[in-house]
């Protein structure tokens, strides 16, 4: 007569199951989650997506200024000095947890193998789509601002601004991003000043910046804000949606101009009125709408294209703002072999629950100098 599995056998073999399943499930999830989301689907195009990190700290450098070029003539004496071209950008690991348990009882009253594993079955996609919604969304946010502590670093963290007043076409930089000021001249250089004062696109910064030019350690951290309700784009307006194409033309220009040939922008991502108010631009001046071509073949049809940039609506990205992204200057850092791991079920003998967990612990490190932000800053 054959044997009937024990209470204790049926509930480990099923918990067994359910580790496979999550281990199996979630090294799939990294996938999936990026070809949702263009933004991750273009650092993993670029290779920006880096695992099994390790280290303290995050910790990386930017090169914030060249060797100097000085004029020779023949039979001049040569002078050979050290140059300190790189500086250190440094932020902690944050992380992610995303939990489920079983109580005994429960179990008991769903004896079987096949009643376990269904139940973790339906919870595993839940877990991981709830990780999903919340992690794009932090690619947005302050991770410096009161109680964002164990949030990681998005963009928010380098672009605040200091003074800027209607006529400015650009905001002045003034953040702390990695241990560095982000205001032009933090690291020293010059830029520079031949533009009449009214005509300068900062008065408080008083260079022709990001106009003219200058030296790399003049901007080597300062993101571009873009002042879209500025009196100065010449359209005698200060709504985005008439000044739209202007300032993304001059957005890409000073950002492609001033990074050099790293510098040129991927993609735009808008909050949806900024969206539908450039789509209504494109209407009014008759212009046909066409799609990214990149954008398609990484799976997204509701991309637009202008003047070489992706353009795109994206539902976390806060109203009356949007963001220039250089998706080659950014990396996504995983402490992890994977994007989102998993651990468990695991018994706890003391409140008699089996635990699940799944989460990511990492950060972003980007290269501010590569970034712009649109606001109407005055």
């Amino acid at each position: 007569m054959p044997t009937t599995p024990s209470v204790t056998q049926t509930a480990g073999e099923g918990l067994a199951v359910i580790k496979a399943t999550a281990a199996k499930y979630f090294a799939g999830a990294s996938d999936l989650t990026i070809r949702k989301r263009l933004m991750l689907s273009l650092l993993a195009k670029y290779g920006r997506i880096i695992y099994d990190e390790n280290g303290v700290t995050n910790t990386w450098l930017i090169q914030h200024d060249e060797p100097p070029v000085t004029a020779h003539g023949a039979g001049g004496e040569i002078s050979f000095d050290e140059h300190d071209l790189f500086t250190s950008l440094t932020t902690d690991w944050r992380g992610y947890i995303v939990t489920d348990k079983m109580h005994e009882k429960d179990r008991l009253m769903n004896k079987g193998e096949v009643a376990i594993v269904d139940r973790y079955r339906r919870i595993i996609p839940q877990l991981r789509q709830s990780l999903d919604n919340k992690f794009h969304g932090e690619f947005y946010i302050d991770g410096d601002a009161a109680n964002n502590d164990n949030r990681i670093h998005g963009m928010e963290t380098f672009l605040a601004s200091g003074t800027t007043v209607a006529a400015d076409l650009v905001a002045k930089p003034d953040d702390k991003y990695g241990g560095q000021d982000t205001d032009v001249g933090a690291l020293g250089g010059t830029w520079s000043t031949d533009l009449a004062t009214a005509s300068r696109p900062n008065a408080s910064i008083a260079t022709d910046w990001p106009h003219g030019a200058g030296s790399s350690a003049y901007d080597a951290l300062s993101p571009t804000l873009l002042n879209t309700s500025s009196t100065s784009w010449g359209t005698g307006s200060t709504s985005w949606e008439d000044n739209c194409a202007r300032v993304l033309r001059q957005g890409v220009h000073w950002l492609t101009k001033n990074g050099g040939s790293d510098g040129k922008p991927t993609s735009c991502f808008l909050a949806s009125n900024f969206f539908v108010d450039f789509q209504n631009y494109q209407e009014a001046k008759m212009r046909i709408t066409v799609q990214h071509s990149e954008a398609e073949d990484l799976g997204f049809s509701d991309v637009l294209k202008f003047d070489g940039l992706m353009i795109k609506s994206e539902f976390d990205v806060p109203a009356g703002n949007g963001y220039i992204i250089n998706a080659q200057q950014m990396e996504l850092a995983s402490l992890a072999p994977v994007m989102f791991f998993t651990k468990g079920p695991e018994f706890d003998m003391r409140t008699m629950n089996y635990l699940f967990y799944a989460g990511f612990f990492g950060n972003v490190r980007y290269q501010p100098k590569f970034f712009g932000k649109l606001k109407a800053y005055a």
